[in-house]
Parts: C-alpha cells; structure tokens; sequence
C-alpha cells in the first residue's frame, strides 16, 4: 500500500469473526488516534439469521442481516467509540456505523448471501470516496500457502475470506480494498494509515 493523503477517509470493516478482540481492537485503534469508520461484520447475530432463513425469503432474510450489523455496532461501541447512522456526519477518529437505516432508504444491495457486510463496507466506501481496508481473521488471500500481497478484482474467481459480490463491486467502483489480520492491532493501523503492512490489497481501480 502507499502513504495517502491525510485527509482521505477510511472505512474500516470489522468481521463478525474478529468478536472474541472486537472490542479490544476498537480501545487500540481510539488510542493509536486514527481515523475510521467502522462498518461492523454480522457475527453470531447474522449466524442466527441465517438458521431461521429457509423460513422466511431473501429480502426478509437480508434486512434482518443487515439489523444484525447493528448489533454488533452496539457491541464494537461498548469500548466508547461514538455510533453513527448518517455517512457523512462523521468527523476525526473512530465511529461505528449502524447501517441499517442507510441501506434501508437507498437499498443498493441485492438481497442475497453473497452482498454481506464486506459489500456494504464497499458501497459504504464509495459513497465517501473512501479507503476501504477489511479486518478478519486471516492474513489475506493466499496462493501456495503464501499471502499474495495484490491481485487484481477481476482474478478473484474462487471463494476467499471476502464476499461474493465485493470484487464486482470494487471493479465498479473503481476502488481498492485491504485486507488485513484484525488480531494483529498494528497492522489494522499501518492499513488505515496507508503504510506497508502484511495483507492483501484487492485492485479494483484502473
């Protein structure tokens, strides 16, 4: 990754699979003062969705998802980090979004598994014309047991630790995306910041 601007915003997804540290990377990243806005993963609150969804259909199933975000934003909030609805209301530091409203009044997702909060952190980015960097729970995207450090969006042919529907996005967008380790606190802040860190970036702009 390079060094970007400072006034560049970034939007930071935080995976459902990271709940175990969530709240202890959020106490990291207030006190490394950067700048962030949390979009959180689903959890074990989208897990419980997903057992109750051949019950209902997918547009049902998808807001209810997407109600579990929310959730886990008044989890990942709990360590005093400020919560959020709107986009653009968000000044220095780290907030969290609850993204239920904004996606319920634009709808810009299909309702389907393969948009999850990785193509919400997506849509979120673009919509402020921001950095998008993803924290799981691996190092990135691996070929021959080794972390790529960047691919291209259109190579992503196979399932990986992101969505489904993420590299069309970032193809669409024009936008790039990092993942990195979201146990490794100080790689979370090198991503955010811009500098190099282990991870993979994910080309999505020409």
């Amino acid at each position: 990754m390079n060094e970007h601007d400072s006034s560049t915003q970034t939007v930071l997804k935080v995976g459902g699979s990271l709940i175990e540290v969530a709240a202890d990377l959020i106490d990291y990243l207030i006190a490394a003062h950067v700048d962030a806005l949390v979009v959180p993963g689903g959890g074990p609150f989208a897990q419980t969705v997903r057992h109750y969804a051949g019950r209902t259909d997918e547009t049902t199933a998808h807001w209810m998802a997407i109600l579990a975000t929310n959730q886990y934003g008044f989890y990942l909030a709990s360590s005093g980090a400020e919560l959020v609805e709107d986009l653009r209301a968000v000044e220095r530091g780290i907030h969290i979004l609850l993204p239920f409203r904004a996606l319920y009044e634009r709808d810009p997702l299909p309702h389907s598994w393969n948009a999850t909060a990785d193509s919400i952190a997506g849509w979120v980015a673009h919509q402020l014309n921001a950095d998008l960097v993803i924290a799981t729970d691996v190092d990135g995207i691996f070929s021959a047991n080794e972390v790529i450090s960047t691919i291209a969006a259109s190579d992503l042919t196979s399932e990986t630790c992101v969505d489904a529907l993420l590299p069309k996005l970032l193809e669409k967008y024009e936008l790039n995306c990092t993942i990195v380790n979201g146990r490794q606190f100080q790689r979370v802040v090198d991503a955010i910041s811009g500098h190099n860190t282990i991870g993979t970036t994910i080309i999505g702009r020409k």
